[in-house]
């Protein structure tokens, strides 16, 4: 039976354009809303994008996905290209002790009760005449 609706429903849309429009726009509602409900994107990604689960929205992958395994991505504002080898790192260990170079005073009483009194610049330092 919902078989038979299913195919009365889009003959009645095969016959005019409007009821067509509404008939396969009704239908990709549908698709789209079940496919973001069972987690996925609103829509079908392309290549070189790929589904944000948490946003149903599609994302550019870095070069497009292009980079080989043995090639990382490097995007400037300009261009994205592939090159060999591991991606490299502006950050480095630098060498030390371990200990620290500042002196550390730890604090042998707690803080004065209440707030603490701030006196503006001019109050402490009047200028003189």
């Amino acid at each position: 039976m919902k078989t038979l609706i299913a195919a009365a429903v889009l003959a009645a849309g095969c016959s005019s354009t409007l009821a067509g429009a509404s008939v396969t726009t009704s239908a990709a509602l549908a698709a789209s809303a079940a496919n973001r409900a069972s987690g996925g994107c609103w829509a079908l990604c392309t290549n070189g994008t790929s589904c944000n689960a948490k946003t149903g929205m599609c994302e550019v992958l870095p070069c497009r996905g292009l980079c080989a395994a043995d090639e990382h991505c490097e995007s400037t504002y300009a261009e994205s290209k592939c090159l060999r080898g591991a991606p490299s790192d502006v950050s480095a260990t630098a060498a030390g002790t371990g200990k620290p170079k500042l002196p550390v005073n730890v604090p042998t009483a707690p803080p004065s009760a209440g707030s603490p009194s701030i006196v503006p610049a001019a109050e402490r330092d009047p200028p003189s005449k």
